[in-house]
């Protein structure tokens, strides 16, 4: 893959499902918005850590090839 193809691959695919995940998760667990309002030099890479796995596990989950296989909570 060539470094013009794979911007094209991020740009077009990975970042939207990003962005579409972390709206689905404000909408379905809005208290991640206070969570992120209180972000401080302590707990930024705890929150942080937090808040991408919540996206990452909506992205998968409602990816077209998912397949539940016991290890995420459903």
């Amino acid at each position: 893959m060539t470094n013009k193809e794979a911007v094209e691959r991020w740009a077009r695919h990975i970042i939207p499902a990003v962005f579409r995940a972390e709206d689905a998760l404000q909408k379905a667990r809005p208290e991640w918005k206070e969570r992120l309002k209180n972000v401080t030099d302590d707990n930024v890479s705890q929150i942080a850590e937090q808040y991408c796995t919540e996206i990452a596990t909506i992205i998968v989950k409602y990816g077209s090839d998912y397949e539940p296989d016991g290890t995420l909570d459903e």
